[in-house]
């Protein structure tokens, strides 16, 4: 089995993920795709927590990608969220599975930096993907400004961002 992580503090998840999702799945063939909002990201400890529901909006962006499951752990952990942590889990909990760290290509210089990357490169293997033209910051920005964000989120989180 090979199994796709895909973490970040989402906050809020915007088109550019959903679509980086979608992307790994097919490119990668994927299995499925675990999904994993971070409590409190290690490099953007100034961004939380955040005014949102994030784990109700990265529940309603990715409803309908097949291959997809969102998991709350590291919400429940609560802190800082380690991937060292998470990748051990889920590496525990699926024997023998080919795990896929999927990472923004702005991250990747930033790896020998997290905990324990020596030992998270034996658990998995990294892929990247280019940033894509939405932004969670421009997101926040606009919908401080009371400006449309339609075009830059799935209808459901608007819905939920709005509601």
């Amino acid at each position: 089995m090979k199994i796709g992580i895909f973490g970040g503090s989402f906050n809020p998840v915007h088109n550019g993920h959903v679509g980086i999702a979608k992307r790994a799945i097919e490119a990668f063939g994927l299995d499925r795709l675990i999904v994993v909002p971070a409590a409190v990201s290690p490099f953007k400890t100034d961004t939380a927590p955040s005014r949102f529901d994030r784990l109700a909006l990265v529940k309603a962006a990715f409803a309908d990608v097949s291959k997809t499951v969102v998991d709350d752990r590291e919400l429940r952990r609560g802190g800082v969220s380690y991937t060292i942590d998470t990748v051990r889990e889920i590496a525990s909990e699926n024997p023998g599975a080919e795990l896929v760290f999927l990472v923004g290509e702005d991250s990747l210089s930033l790896l020998p930096k997290w905990r324990s990357y020596d030992e998270l490169s034996r658990l998995c293997t990294f892929k990247s993907f280019p940033r894509t033209r939405e932004s969670s910051t421009e997101i926040r920005r606009r919908l401080a400004a009371g400006e449309s964000i339609a075009d830059l989120v799935p209808p459901a989180v608007a819905a939920l961002l709005l509601g």
